[in-house]
C-alpha cells in the first residue's frame, strides 16, 4: 500500500484538468472583460442608457473582481477547490442572468458586479492552484493556462457578432457564455479529485522539484506562510510589477484606439493593432513558459517590465508607423510575460503552501489599476491628449525595473531541518 499511496496521479487526469481549467479561463475572459465593451452599444441603444453610466459597470466589474479575489482562497482552505466552483457557478449563472434580461441600469450594475466576483471563483485563483499541485514543469503548465485564457480575449467579441447574425439579440450574447461556462463548470466539479491520492502526488512533483540539484532557477527549500511571507519586501515588489502590468494595459485598451485616430490614423488600423497585440500577448506567455523551465523567472520578469516601458513610450507618441509596431509588440509581450513571471515568482521564492494566499493578495492589491483609465481621461480632458497619460503610466514599471534588477530572493532568517524537510508540504 506505501508505494501505491506514493504514485502520481495518471497524466491522462492531469492533463484534463489542465483542459478543463483552461477552457474555464478562456471562457471567463471571453464573456466578461473583452466582449462587454463590444456589446455594451447595442445595450445602450436599445435601453437608452448615457456612455457614463454604462461605463461604470466597468469599474464595478474590475473593482469586484480585485476585491474579491482573497475570498475563493479562503473557500478553497476551507471547503475545497469543488466547493468554490460551484460557488462560483452560481454566482456567475445570477450574473449572465441578470445581463439576460437587464432592463435597467440598476440591473447592469448587478449584472457586472457578479460576474467581476465570479471571475474570481472559477479563474485563476483556483486555477493556478490545482495546477501548481498537478505538473512538475510548472512554468510551461501555466504558460499553456494563461495562454489559452488569453485567447478568450480574442474569441469573445466574435460570440457577439453570433449573436447578432444569427439570432440578433445582443441577449444571446450573455444567454451563450453563461451555458457555456455553467456546462464546463458541472464537468470540471465531477473531474477534479480531492482525496489522499491528490495530496501525495502534490507532495510527490514538489519532492522531484527539490530532487533537481541541477537546475539554475531558484526554488525556495525554506518553508513559508502567508503571514511570513507578506513581511518580506520582495512580494510586495512582484505585486506591484503584477499591477503595473494591469493598470497600462487596461488603459491602453481603453483609450489607444481613441488616441492613434487622434494621430490621423483610421479606427480600423487601430482596432487590427489592438487584435494583433492580444494574439501577441497569449501567444507570449505560453514562449514564457517555455523559456521559464531554463531562466530563471526573475530575467523574464526584466525582460517583460522593459517591453511594457518601450510600448508605453511608444504609444505616447504614436506619430509613426514604427511607434505603433513598438506599442503592439512591446505591451503585448509585455503584459502576457509579467503575467507570467509573476505568477511563477512566487511559488518559486516562498513555495507553495502559502501561493494560494498571496496570489489572492496581489490580485486584491492589483485592484487599483482599475483606476487608470479614470485619471487617463481626467488627463485628456485637462491636457486635451492622451500622451502624457501614457507617459506618466510609463514610470510605473520603469521604477519597478530597476528595483526588481537589484531584487535578491527572500530569506527568513532561522530556519530549522525540520522545517526544510517540510517545505513542500501543504
Amino acid at each position: 500500500m506505501e508505494n501505491v499511496a506514493q504514485k502520481p496521479l495518471s497524466k491522462a487526469y492531469c492533463w484534463s484538468v489542465l483542459v478543463l481549467f483552461s477552457l474555464l479561463f478562456f471562457l471567463i475572459t471571453a464573456a466578461t472583460f473583452t466582449s462587454l465593451g463590444v456589446v455594451l452599444p447595442s445595450m445602450i441603444e436599445e435601453l437608452g442608457w448615457s456612455w457614463t453610466s454604462a461605463g461604470f459597470g466597468f469599474t464595478l466589474l474590475g473593482l469586484a473582481c480585485g476585491l474579491s479575489s482573497y475570498v475563493p482562497a479562503h473557500t478553497i482552505r476551507k471547503f475545497g477547490v469543488r466547493i468554490t466552483l460551484l460557488l462560483g457557478m452560481v454566482i456567475l449563472v445570477a450574473g449572465f442572468t441578470s445581463l439576460y434580461l437587464v432592463e435597467t441600469i440598476t440591473g447592469y450594475f448587478i449584472g457586472t458586479t457578479l460576474l467581476g466576483i465570479g471571475f474570481s471563483f472559477v479563474a485563476t485563483v483556483p486555477g493556478t492552484f490545482v495546477l501548481s499541485r498537478l505538473f512538475e514543469k510548472q512554468s510551461l503548465i501555466f504558460g499553456i493556462y494563461f495562454t489559452v485564457g488569453g485567447l478568450g480575449g480574442v474569441i469573445g467579441p466574435a460570440i457577439y457578432f453570433l449573436s447578432i447574425n444569427v439570432w440578433h439579440d445582443w441577449r444571446m450574447h450573455w444567454a451563450i457564455c453563461g451555458i457555456a461556462l455553467l456546462l464546463t463548470l458541472i464537468v470540471s466539479m465531477f473531474v477534479i479529485k480531492e482525496n489522499h491520492a491528490e495530496k501525495q502526488h502534490a507532495d510527490l512533483i514538489s519532492s522531484l522539484k527539490n530532487d533537481d540539484s541541477k537546475s539554475n532557477i531558484y526554488r525556495s527549500e525554506q518553508i513559508w506562510t502567508a503571514s511570513g511571507a507578506l513581511k518580506t519586501w520582495q512580494f510586495y515588489v512582484i505585486a506591484a510589477a503584477y499591477t503595473s502590468f494591469l493598470l497600462c494595459g487596461i488603459t491602453v485598451n481603453s483609450f489607444a484606439v481613441a488616441h492613434i485616430t487622434d494621430h490621423g490614423f483610421a479606427a480600423a488600423v487601430a482596432a487590427s493593432l489592438l487584435s494583433a497585440q492580444a494574439f501577441i500577448n497569449a501567444f507570449s506567455r505560453v514562449g514564457g513558459g517555455i523559456l521559464g523551465e531554463f531562466i530563471e523567472p526573475k530575467k523574464l520578469l526584466i525582460i517583460s517590465l522593459t517591453t511594457i516601458l518601450i510600448g508605453m513610450i511608444a504609444i505616447s507618441f504614436a506619430n509613426s508607423w514604427l511607434m505603433l509596431m513598438l506599442f503592439t509588440v512591446g505591451i503585448g509581450v509585455g503584459y502576457g510575460m509579467t503575467f507570467l513571471s509573476t505568477s511563477i515568482l512566487l511559488t518559486n521564492y516562498y513555495g507553495r503552501a502559502p501561493y494560494l494566499e498571496l496570489f489572492s493578495v496581489m490580485n486584491l492589491i492589483s485592484t487599483i489599476a482599475c483606476f487608470g483609465p479614470l485619471v487617463a481621461g481626467m488627463i485628456k480632458d485637462s491636457m486635451g491628449s492622451f500622451s502624457s497619460a501614457f507617459l506618466l503610466y510609463a514610470i510605473i514599471p520603469f521604477v519597478i525595473l530597476i528595483i526588481v534588477i537589484f531584487m535578491k530572493h527572500p530569506r527568513q532568517k532561522e530556519v530549522s531541518n525540520t522545517d526544510i524537510s517540510m517545505a513542500t508540504k501543504i
